[in-house]
């Protein structure tokens, strides 16, 4: 053999060989592409469901703050209400003894004289006005102040040049209030 048919082997085993690492690759790239494809599927699969996920825990925290926010109205709704219960109670027990109370002052109006009776009567009506300052109980005596139907109840209307326009010119029964919640309303003449 010579060298010219010697290198027309080699050229025809070195395409063969060739030929033959690229029909091993072949398979090898499919592969990889099948790969590629599988990790590309994957990865949108599990892109899709983080988006879902994400969508389900905005929607559950949405919940949650509206569920804290109700809570808390329920919170100060109910604390509201054991308040006003409460003040609704004690204004009932101390709508209670004001005939007493009116009693007790018409008696202190009579009791003129220095006689023990009076003194007891006085003395009485101190005690029961420390009573009412301790349960802070304010009385609503309104004369020559706005009338106010908050906290007035006009049962008599008079014409006087020397008062203004809607003033309460005589309380003719004091009323009582607790704060701002109102026990008996202050009965009065009204001036226009």
């Amino acid at each position: 053999m010579n060298k010219e048919d010697v290198k027309p082997n080699i050229e025809e085993n070195e395409a063969v060989k060739a030929s033959e690492e690229e029909e091993e690759k072949a398979p090898k790239k499919a592969e990889k592409q099948d790969k590629k494809q599988l990790l590309k599927a994957e990865i949108d699969r599990l892109e899709k469901e983080n988006k879902k996920l994400s969508e389900d825990n905005a929607e559950q925290n949405d919940k949650y703050m509206r569920l804290a926010a109700e809570y808390d109205n329920y919170r100060k709704r109910s604390t509201k209400e054991r308040e006003g219960v409460y003040t609704e109670a004690f204004a009932d027990a101390a709508a209670a003894f004001l005939p007493l109370i009116d009693n007790i002052e018409r008696a202190v109006s009579f009791a003129e004289d220095n006689s023990n009776l009076s003194e007891g009567v006085k003395m009485l009506y101190k005690q029961l006005g420390d009573i009412l300052t301790k349960l802070k109980i304010e009385e609503i005596s309104p004369d020559g102040e706005q009338f106010d139907p908050t906290y007035h109840n006009a049962i008599m209307h008079d014409e006087d040049e020397n008062y203004g326009e809607n003033v309460v010119s005589q309380t003719l029964q004091k009323g009582y209030r607790i704060g701002e919640k109102v026990i008996r309303h202050a009965l009065v003449k009204v001036v226009n």
